[in-house]
């Protein structure tokens, strides 16, 4: 919204010139808009909650930046519940809103593709901390840009601790039938079909009486190891039902176990559990002091890695809409090409207020995957925390 106006609904010939200002850029003071999309309620809010959260502490401190220029930056939360079809129905609200310059999210790749999709036409800026589908970075979408490394890259990573410390010959694949759990699920298995290990069966589950009667299957079949390309929702109800059932497999998943409301869903039934993520524990990275103090301030609690990457995406948007208007009120357009530039180095220091950012290095490759991202393997220890077994840079293509 420009300036001062109290009413946020504008018509006739003010809308047009509102409208026609924002096409063109102003050069007058005015209040920037940038929207998060992630699920706030439901089973993922938790993880949905940090996003908005890292995205509200990286407008705080971008805003002395803006008030330089004459602007204020405000922020729009809306809640994907992740499910596509609501985000369907939220995005056109991003889009018609003429004010918001960039999105924040989504979590969920099959949110992700289904916002990237929508705003294609409008050029609004997409910005993803976790979506790894590989399709996403396949469409020639000058606007969407994401920070985790793809799924292809998972599969490598997942496999070769597979074969090479795990020894497993025979699998058993379960995905929760989202777009993130298909297009996941179907790249293990192309790699396992590489690396010799045998899929003894693959099966869709999407509730609880179907995790049922999975675990029952799996019990059945005397794999190795059961990989779950799946959120919460599913990965819960399976891994402790072969627990509760004696099933001793090796379990393994990716980014969706890297998450503290995971090890509450299952307890004591996460020891042992394998995952590979593009998170990891914040602490892990040279440059996050300073974010965690501030996030533990503001809302008293520790952060998750994702909620780094989430302050990351942020940052990087803000910085785009800076460098894309200086003084003017930028395009979407402009805002896309700007983030698409961006060229933000690494920080070797966790003081509170000289990193820029959290996760490292950030810059784009020509089709929106980072340049360079890291990819962990890790394993729930007896005490139920998360440590890292292996470390992968990954460098897009």
């Amino acid at each position: 919204m420009f300036k001062s106006l109290k009413n946020p609904t504008v018509r006739g010939g003010l809308g047009l010139a509102l409208s026609a200002a924002l096409l063109a850029g102003s050069a007058d003071a005015a209040t920037l808009k940038i929207a998060t999309m992630s699920p706030l309620t439901g089973d993922l809010s938790a993880i949905g909650l940090e996003i908005k959260r890292a995205t509200e502490l990286a407008i705080k401190d971008q805003a002395p930046a803006f008030r330089a220029l004459g602007h204020t930056v405000v922020l729009t939360s809306f809640d994907d519940k992740g499910a596509p079809v609501t985000a369907a129905l939220e995005i056109k609200r991003v889009i018609a809103d003429r004010g918001i310059l960039g999105v924040v999210g989504a979590y969920n790749s099959a949110v992700s593709n289904v916002i990237g999709e929508a705003t294609a036409a409008s050029k609004l800026t997409v910005i993803s901390p976790a979506s790894s589908n590989d399709a996403l970075t396949t469409q020639g979408w000058l606007h969407f840009n994401r920070l985790v490394p793809p799924d292809r890259s998972h599969a490598v990573a997942a496999l070769n601790y597979m074969t090479a410390e795990l020894k497993v010959k025979t699998a058993f694949v379960v995905s929760d039938n989202t777009g993130y759990g298909n297009g996941l699920t179907k790249t293990i298995m192309a790699e396992m079909k590489k690396r010799g290990v045998e899929v003894v069966e693959y099966v869709g589950v999407s509730t609880d009486e179907e995790a049922a009667a999975t675990v029952k299957k799996i019990k059945a079949a005397g794999m190795d190891l059961v990989y779950c390309g799946c959120y919460e929702n599913v990965l819960a109800p399976v891994l402790k039902g072969m627990r509760a059932e004696g099933i001793k497999a090796s379990f393994m998943g990716a980014g969706t176990l890297d998450s503290p409301s995971f090890v509450k869903r299952v307890g004591v039934d996460a020891e042992g559990a394998v995952f590979t993520t593009g998170f990891g524990p914040i602490t892990s990275f040279t440059s996050a002091a300073g974010f965690i103090e501030k996030y533990k301030a503001a809302y008293g609690a520790v952060p998750s890695g994702m909620a780094g990457y989430a302050y990351d995406a942020a940052t990087t948007l803000l910085m785009g809409i800076r460098t894309a208007g200086g003084k003017n009120v930028p395009t979407r357009i402009a805002v896309a090409a700007a983030v698409r530039k961006t060229n933000l180095p690494a920080c070797f220091s966790g003081t509170a207020n000289n990193c820029t950012t959290v996760s490292g290095a950030i810059g784009f490759a020509n089709d929106g995957d980072r340049d360079r991202s890291r990819l962990l393997v890790m394993k729930f220890s007896p005490l139920l925390q998360a440590q890292i077994e292996k470390s992968y840079t990954i460098n897009a293509k």
